[in-house]
């Protein structure tokens, strides 16, 4: 009898620690992402949201488009993800990836999954701007909830390991729901 009582302790005391973790871990990423509902867009700043969907056609002709710089073109929402468009002249070889700031406190968004998500690994070399790719979400904020962001285009050198940052561009942006 003594047995069963200290399983059925055990066993409560194990449904209520998950409970407890399930609860507290809603309440700690509803209180980061509050940190993005009001955030005042500066005045005098012309953000723009990204376009949210582009059909084939227009897919492929931002695939052909020709740019002589840097650039970085963003499609996406919070909710359904981010397709980041990057182009770059792979003059050395390297990576190249993107960085984002929420841009009132310069506060790094999605530092991990954005960089590890957008890098691209330059192994062969051009003297023409190409393409490179990449998806994922922007953990930070809520749907609809927009704020105003910066992207950067990085270059990290295979050789010496040194990044440099390349291009930016602003958006509005919203985050996605955990």
């Amino acid at each position: 009898m003594k047995i069963l009582k200290i399983i059925l302790i055990s066993l409560g005391l194990l449904v209520l620690l998950a409970i407890g973790l399930f609860f507290g871990s809603i309440w700690y990423y509803s209180w980061q992402d509050s940190k993005f509902y009001d955030i005042e867009i500066p005045e005098g700043e012309n953000y723009q949201k990204p376009t949210e969907y582009l059909n084939n056609k227009q897919l492929d002709s931002l695939k052909d488009l020709t740019v002589d710089s840097e650039r970085i073109e963003i499609i996406g929402t919070g909710y359904g993800g981010y397709d980041f468009y990057m182009w770059h002249k792979p003059t050395e070889k390297g990576e190249i990836y993107i960085k984002a700031f929420e841009t009132t406190k310069n506060q790094r968004l999605s530092e991990w999954k954005l960089t590890n998500r957008t890098k691209n690994t330059i192994s062969e070399l051009s003297d023409d701007y190409k393409l490179f790719t990449g998806r994922t979400v922007i953990d930070e904020g809520t749907f609809e909830k927009y704020y105003p962001a910066r992207f950067e285009l990085w270059f990290k050198s295979e050789k010496d390991g040194t990044e440099k940052k390349l291009t930016e561009k602003s958006y509005l942006i919203d985050g996605w729901d955990r």
